[in-house]
């Protein structure tokens, strides 16, 4: 079992070198908070959320012992790869689970962190204004209910699942403070092709079969490869292929 207790924030921040941690026992969501009260650097923990959401405006299951983690980010400018940036958050949270011991992990396109086919955590960007300031929020099941999967409604799975090991929380925590960091520190200097060596050593959807609608039409195909704009290329059964933002579809397998 892993270790639920709850964080030592003082050690983190030795371990770390960060900016001011918020941390609470309950909150409706973490990038609530930092939407709200956030400055440059400022990270915000809790042990469970009231009203945790996902992409599209989805409940995200917040008990408590999980992680609920947002970041609030600030860039000087906007970048002409901004929309690559889940993605890269995406690898600095496959590569602090690697750190800390998991293994047979992945990014699903665009911002699921995946187990065996099981879903494992989340990612949700908000943008505050166009001035470059960004929320990262991070989600990852430490331990789930009986029944979550009826519940959420798709598989789901936990790191007391995954890892037979011993690993605390704070450890993780840790991990993706200095993975992330790394990542946004040099994401301004973002080398593509650098970027997409650790996207396909983490991606779980290239040469699956998946089904979607797009514009009311059913498509489907093999997933190939992303593009520079991080949109995700189908080859579709018609032997054409095309490119699609997150916002365009809804992945399923096929």
């Amino acid at each position: 079992m892993l270790n639920h207790k709850s964080l030592n924030i003082d050690q983190i921040k030795e371990s770390t070198a960060c900016g001011t941690i918020h941390y609470f026992e309950s909150l409706n969501s973490t990038n609530s908070w930092l939407l709200e009260h956030g400055h440059c650097g400022d990270i915000c923990i809790s042990e469970s959320q009231t009203k945790g959401r996902g992409r599209r405006g989805n409940n995200w299951v917040s008990p408590r012992g999980n992680i609920h983690f947002s970041l609030c980010w600030c860039f000087d400018e906007i970048v002409k790869h901004w929309s690559l940036l889940g993605l890269v958050t995406g690898i600095a949270i496959a590569e602090a689970l690697q750190d800390v011991g998991l293994t047979n992990h992945g990014v699903k396109w665009p911002n699921d962190i995946f187990w065996q086919q099981k879903k494992l955590g989340g990612i949700l960007l908000e943008t505050i204004d166009q001035s470059g300031r960004v929320i990262i929020g991070i989600g990852l099941n430490i331990a789930l209910p009986l029944g979550s999967s009826k519940t959420i409604g798709q598989p789901v799975t936990s790191l007391d699942e995954a890892m037979n090991d011993n690993v605390s929380k704070n450890e993780l925590v840790t991990q993706l403070i200095i993975r992330l960091k790394e990542k946004l520190d040099s994401f301004k200097q973002l080398n593509f092709d650098q970027f997409m060596q650790s996207w396909q050593t983490w991606d779980i959807l290239r040469g699956e079969q998946v089904y979607f609608d797009h514009q009311g039409i059913e498509v489907s195909g093999e997933v190939v490869e992303i593009d520079k704009h991080g949109r995700l290329g189908i080859l579709k059964n018609t032997g054409e292929l095309c490119f699609y933002s997150s916002a365009d579809i809804r992945l399923k397998k096929g």
